[in-house]
């Protein structure tokens, strides 16, 4: 009888083993669909102390609250009166745009390709764009200038949400595209993309031709997914935009091999194949 005891408690035993290991093995392999965000703002004064004036931020938050990357900082030595960012990021802005305080109120679009402050894809998910501006000390009294998110679900599924106009936040759209990097699709017949040499052995030249006044963010990824670099993220007014990358500027040594620069060309998504030779 003691014998047969022992022999279920042992079976109980690797059972709930096997259990949790194929849970944490679940966990470990979560999907993390590879896609594209497009996040459009324009803000509205507030009437702070220094309005127009005032330092802006945006940036990406999982369904935790945890800090993902920022996107966007500008404030240069004004950062610390960005209280909800300075809060959540710890003064990241890693792969973000950045620049000084800005003069006026105006319009905004970023780009975020999924990938965390380390080029790595995100599981998929709830998160949040969060937008926050102030005219004001804001780290004075530790009250946030005007602030605002929207949630999204990054999956296999695109979306497409119009949000309602607030009284500091206007004509705000999110789009998000389930798309890989490696997709070889037709780009905007207004545009074309040039890349040449390739192969290359350090120098590459990237030539995307405009109609107009255009928003663009250009990144290279390895056959994994992991993004290498940002190359460009911004407006652009020139009608050709002519970009001169150098591995040897880069803090990772490329190795022979494939790769592959994704476009965002004012929302529209293309990719091209690189060959790197050492």
């Amino acid at each position: 009888m003691h014998y047969r005891v022992m022999k279920k408690i042992l079976f109980i035993i690797v059972l709930l083993a096997l259990t949790k290991f194929i849970s944490g093995q679940e966990q470990l392999s979560s999907p993390a669909t590879d896609g594209n965000v497009t996040f459009q703002v324009t803000t509205v004064s507030d009437g702070g102390t220094y309005s127009p004036r005032h330092v802006f931020a945006i940036w990406i938050k999982d369904a935790q609250g945890n800090f993902v990357i920022s996107r966007k900082v500008m404030a240069n030595n004004r950062k610390q009166h960005l209280v909800k960012w300075v809060a959540n990021s710890g003064n990241n802005v890693v792969d973000a745009i950045t620049g000084s305080t800005i003069n006026s109120h105006t319009s905004h679009t970023i780009s975020w390709d999924c990938r965390n402050t380390l080029g790595q894809i995100v599981p998929d998910g709830t998160y949040q764009v969060w937008v926050e501006y102030t005219s004001r000390n804001s780290a004075s009294n530790g009250i946030a200038g005007p602030f605002t998110s929207v949630s999204f679900t990054k999956g296999e599924l695109p979306q497409n949400i119009t949000i309602p106009d607030e009284n500091y936040f206007k004509n705000m759209s999110l789009v998000f595209e389930p798309i890989g990097v490696f997709i070889n699709s037709e780009v905007d017949p207004k545009h074309s993309i040039n890349i040449h040499p390739n192969p290359f052995s350090n120098e590459i030249t990237l030539e995307i031709n405009l109609e107009a006044d255009s928003f663009a963010n250009i990144g290279l990824y390895d056959l994994n997914g992991i993004r290498i670099d940002e190359i460009f993220d911004g407006y652009t007014t020139q009608k050709t935009l002519e970009i001169l990358w150098k591995a040897s500027d880069q803090s990772i040594q490329l190795k022979t091999g494939t790769y592959y620069i994704r476009f965002n060309i004012n929302g529209k998504i293309t990719g091209k194949k690189i060959v790197y030779i050492d």
